[in-house]
């Protein structure tokens, strides 16, 4: 079972205090991944089989914002488990010269 193409919704908390909570929507759909929220937009792709899936993501800003993020695009690396209503990831960013990881949700808001 491949996880489900559809619209989701993004939910990422950082493991430090010292980053913003993230949130957004991500679309899956045969292997890619696109999507945003109001100052990024994300662009990737995914490999899944049997419940687990991992993949890569650009996050680019598209919008200035005041958030106190230090580099404007950032690749981000995941790996996780997924059924059919979304998914958990452990995901690392790399941000300027440190890394970031993150605890995300996805929770399938539309889909087949």
């Amino acid at each position: 079972m491949a996880i489900r193409n559809g619209l989701y919704s993004l939910t990422a908390i950082p493991r430090d205090s010292k980053h913003d909570e993230v949130g957004g929507v991500l679309i899956l759909r045969d292997g890619t991944i696109c999507g945003g929220d109001s100052y990024v937009y994300y662009t990737g792709s995914y490999d899944c089989s049997g419940g687990n899936w991992q993949g890569r993501m650009t996050s680019q800003e598209h919008t200035p914002t005041t958030r106190p993020i230090s580099a404007r695009v950032q690749q981000i690396g995941f790996i996780g488990t997924y059924n059919d209503a979304g998914a958990k990831v452990d995901a690392m960013a790399l941000v300027g010269e440190h890394s970031v990881r993150y605890d995300a949700t996805l929770r399938l808001l539309f889909g087949n």
